[in-house]
């Protein structure tokens, strides 16, 4: 049984990894294979064939419910009710929306069954569970794609987001209010809103909201940095921990009490009346929480595990553990894309093999020993997520759990029950959570001002974290004295892995998928540049964050050599201050006629340096000019030389920059070309092309931008002289390989491509 099990997990994981999903012909003949095995009694085969056909037919079905291609940038009209609750910020709104019908004109546009909308300003307010009418520009789920960064396409999939949106102004856009009484996420906004009100510390308020409804909006970024630094991010996140804690809390609870009322226990066992309770008290969290994709797996866990604990099983062992798992993905196959699935089931199977081992040691041990170990082995697991190990993270959580968990949850659900019949018992219940979480907030602010977490400068593969998990978890099996050194060899995976270089006299040019924007990586034997650092959105992302900076540590960097930031438009700009805050930078170069608040090099043509046999010099501007010519024409200019091979980067120049380069005696023409200014039609003149004459023109681009670039006519050009066109909203982060003796080019999106990228 066990290994059948095993069997259909890895068939729905499998399905997982493919580029595209088979035709229907192709799944009729693996259905039909699945029947011949269980028919000849292959039942391990079969198992695997099943869980393959499943994930497959469940794919299938997601990229079905997805918005048409064909609507991509379409203004359409939806017509549904808001699902969650909705971010405010003083920007605007986003929120998730059920579809009752969507249409672009009189057509009715089939398949999306719940969107995900931006709303910017303030011309409607919509709320939990109001019903809307909205006209909307759509878009199809996509995200950036980039070694190391997070898969939002992929996370769109396993959340069921079948498009995105944002809402356009247009008078007939409406939203009527839910009743409170009878919606599920309208009495969660209630809620919400009446911890605010009662709780007068904003930052205290927003973790009660968090362990009440679920919502982790209103936390600030200082309390997210300290939960990092500690460990402890968990614990404000309504999901397996709380929602199986307050599960057995009840259950222990119920237990007792039934065992004292001997006529309750001839009616019902105290045990099965504790699993029943247990779990409708899991349910109804998890409920309060919005039933969160999240919560819907550790419901669905906990009745497996409840269930073989009514037939006799003990309630964790790792047969119920592998059943827990094979359910959650008979219920969503696409739960596999997600971190949360793997950390909860990563946690609790180093739980039960923990608990085996310290079954006869005492209770102080037990519980020191649970946390540790559990830090330990999921440590790995959790740098693929979080870039950083958490050293204090055993005290934090030793300290922290037991507090929130039996002192600060019972108490906000208690105000919760209580707040209908008397505001004035729930505000004391919520005031007496926030003076416990006060006490808490201080010891995790003391561990994270003298432990901070430390920062991973390369991030770990799966496999390399799987097998460093597992090998640090050997420690604790009693396999003989072997174990030690086979342990220690599985733990010192992470530093046999080599970060990739390349040999001296070539240069890997990586220009990163930013959207609309730019951000280049460039790579010599053992020097990293950063030419321009992405964009920062007003709405809070990121892209220096976000983007260049796991890259570098998917490259093993520790350190940026230069960084060079050609001039200070956001979309250039805007990722600076994050690197600058997680990396030391060697030399920062940025251009002249801005004032920047860091000391820095300025930008001028001339500046000649040579790294491992790769010479880098600046172009552009000169002494004289830049300046003038507006903030665009100032933007650094730098060619990359490795033997008779050359790339140019060029930031925003325009043609008055381009004419001045023309001038200069140093020749121009290069093998590779970061396309000026993204391809707008007021850069890249014929003259201008004409001189380089690239055989790469990389235009870095967003999705849909609304400057429409690159311009049609910029592209003809360059197809004109021969150039092949490269463009990161097609192919992802380029990887450009440049050697004396010629170029190699690596896409993303090809290399790393799942079937639900678009």
């Amino acid at each position: 049984m066990r290994t059948s099990i095993s069997a259909f997990i890895a068939g729905v994981i499998g399905v997982q990894l493919l580029p595209s999903l088979p035709t229907s012909g192709w799944l009729a003949a693996l259905c039909g294979g699945c029947l011949l095995a269980q028919a000849s009694r292959r039942r391990v085969l079969a198992a695997a064939l099943f869980g393959v056909c499943w994930a497959l037919w469940r794919g299938q079905l997601g990229l079905d419910d997805r918005l048409p291609l064909a609507f991509d940038g379409a203004v359409l009209h939806v017509s549904g009710q808001i699902t969650g609750l909705p971010t405010v910020s003083p920007a605007g709104s986003h929120f998730n929306i059920k579809v009752h019908t969507l249409s672009a004109g009189v057509r009715r546009v089939v398949g999306p069954q719940r969107l995900s909308l931006s709303l910017y300003g303030n011309s409607l307010t919509p709320t939990a569970g109001s019903t809307c009418e909205l006209y909307v520009r759509a878009r199809v789920p996509r995200g950036t794609r980039n070694p190391g960064s997070f898969d939002y396409e992929g996370w769109l999939f396993a959340s069921g987001i079948d498009g995105l949106g944002q809402v356009i102004a247009h008078p007939a856009n409406q939203c009527q209010a839910a009743h409170t009484h009878w919606h599920l996420d309208a009495a969660r906004a209630s809620i919400a809103a009446a911890i605010g009100q009662a709780v007068s510390n904003p930052e205290e308020a927003g973790i009660l909201r968090a362990l009440a409804v679920g919502e982790r909006a209103q936390m600030t970024p200082r309390q997210w940095q300290v939960l990092r630094d500690t460990g402890t991010t968990h614990m404000v996140s309504i999901s397996g921990l709380h929602v199986s804690m307050v599960a057995l809390f009840v259950y222990w609870l119920t237990r007792r009490i039934v065992g004292l009322v001997p006529p309750l226990a001839r009616r019902l066992p105290a045990p099965h009346a504790a699993l029943l309770l247990g779990y409708l008290a899991a349910l109804l969290y998890a409920l309060l929480a919005g039933f969160t994709v999240p919560t819907q797996r550790s419901v669905l866990m906990l009745a497996c595990l409840f269930a073989r604990r009514w037939s006799g099983h003990a309630l964790m062992d790792t047969d119920g553990l592998l059943l827990a798992l094979a359910c959650v993905l008979l219920a969503d196959p696409l739960a596999v894309l997600t971190a949360s699935c793997w950390l909860t089931f990563g946690a609790m199977g180093v739980l039960v093999v923990v608990t085996i081992v310290l079954r006869r040691s005492g209770p102080l041990e037990r519980w020191l020993g649970v946390h540790l170990w559990l830090a330990l082995a999921l440590a790995p697991l959790l740098a693929l997520v979080i870039p950083s190990v958490s050293w204090t993270s055993p005290i934090a959580n030793a300290l922290a759990v037991p507090v929130v968990t039996f002192g600060v949850v019972p108490l906000v659900l208690l105000g919760i029950v209580l707040n209908p019949a008397g505001p004035a018992l729930a505000t004391g219940s919520w005031h007496l959570a926030a003076w416990l979480w006060r006490w808490v907030w201080m010891g995790l602010e003391w561990l994270a001002e003298h432990g901070p977490a430390v920062m991973l400068t390369q991030s770990p593969g799966t496999a390399v974290a799987a097998l460093v998990s597992v090998g640090l978890l050997l420690w604790l099996l009693p396999l003989g004295r072997q174990r030690g050194w086979f342990a220690l060899l599985l733990v010192a995976s992470l530093a046999l892995v080599p970060a990739p270089r390349p040999a001296d006299g070539r240069v890997i040019v990586n220009v990163l998928d930013v959207g609309q924007g730019l951000a280049v990586v460039v790579q010599t034997h053992a020097h990293v540049l950063v030419f321009d650092t992405g964009p920062r959105t007003f709405t809070g992302r990121d892209a220096g964050a976000d983007i260049v900076l796991p890259f570098l540590r998917t490259i093993g960097a520790p350190r940026i050599d230069r960084l060079i930031v050609s001039h200070a438009d956001s979309d250039h700009a805007g990722g600076l201050p994050a690197l600058l805050q997680a990396l030391p930078v060697g030399v920062l170069t940025l251009s002249p006629p801005h004032l920047w608040p860091v000391a820095v090099d300025r930008c001028r043509a001339g500046q000649r340096w040579v790294w491992d046999g790769v010479v880098f010099t600046l172009l552009h501007p000169d002494s004289t000019g830049g300046t003038a010519l507006g903030e665009n024409n100032a933007s650094c200019v730098l060619q990359v030389a490795t033997g008779a091979q050359r790339v140019l980067l060029t930031g925003d120049i325009e043609a008055p920059a381009e004419r001045r380069l023309l001038q200069q005696p140093t020749a121009l023409a290069a093998a590779v070309l970061v396309v000026p200014h993204h391809g707008s039609k007021t850069s890249s003149t014929a003259a201008f092309v004409a001189a380089v004459r690239p055989n790469f023109a990389v235009f870095s681009v967003g999705h849909l931008n609304r400057f429409g670039m690159p311009s049609p006519q910029v592209l003809a050009r360059y197809m004109a002289v021969g150039a092949e066109i490269l463009d990161t909203r097609r192919d992802g982060a380029l990887r450009i390989e440049v050697a004396p003796e010629g170029i190699e080019v690596t896409r993303w999106r090809q290399v790393a491509r799942r079937y639900w990228h678009q």
